[in-house]
């Protein structure tokens, strides 16, 4: 029996097309998000990454990132409320407080809670806008991918058949 073919396990030329493919996503999604001014914190910043991973007969490849960041690349439709502690969190983290436009008050800011409770309600009534941010470069480097991935994998048959005829060469010489 022939030894199993560690190129065709690692499938090195695929898996080299599939990690190139996830940094240039890392890369251009994190240049979106500071592009278009959604990098308060840094935490959707920093969570981008992607992981890889291959079995005997198969390679998976996922793109990670903190679960809101789906809302700020595909937007949110009107109709529902959002967390509202997570909208005072980041009116907070933008130190963002509306005016008061009438009364004694004025002039005077209103609350971080006043504040988050009006873009709260804006948000259930008209929804947000999507940035697309991520959803931008995965199907711009999607339409590229299938090619780069054709010709990986070619050359990782390719090895492979040389292994196994080598092996064969070997075993029945």
């Amino acid at each position: 029996m022939s030894k199993a073919n560690p190129n065709l396990r690692k499938a090195e030329n695929t898996r080299l097309a599939l990690d190139k493919f996830g940094k240039y996503l890392v890369t251009e999604s994190r240049k979106n998000l500071t592009r278009k001014k959604k990098n308060v914190s840094g935490s959707l910043y920093r969570s981008l990454s992607y992981e890889l991973t291959t079995g005997p007969s198969s390679i998976g490849f996922d793109f990670l990132m903190n679960e809101y960041g789906e809302w700020v690349d595909k937007g949110r439709k009107a109709g529902k409320f959002p967390p509202f502690q997570n909208i005072l969190d980041w009116v907070k983290a933008r130190r963002f407080q509306f005016r008061e436009l009438e009364g004694k008050n004025k002039g005077k800011f209103k609350s971080y809670e006043e504040t988050a409770r009006a873009v709260w309600f804006k948000i259930k009534n008209k929804g947000i806008k999507p940035t697309d941010f991520y959803s931008r470069p995965f199907n711009l480097g999607f339409q590229k991918l299938p090619v780069e991935l054709q010709e990986a994998y070619g050359l990782d048959v390719e090895s492979f058949l040389e292994f196994t005829i080598n092996e064969l060469n070997k075993k029945y010489k």
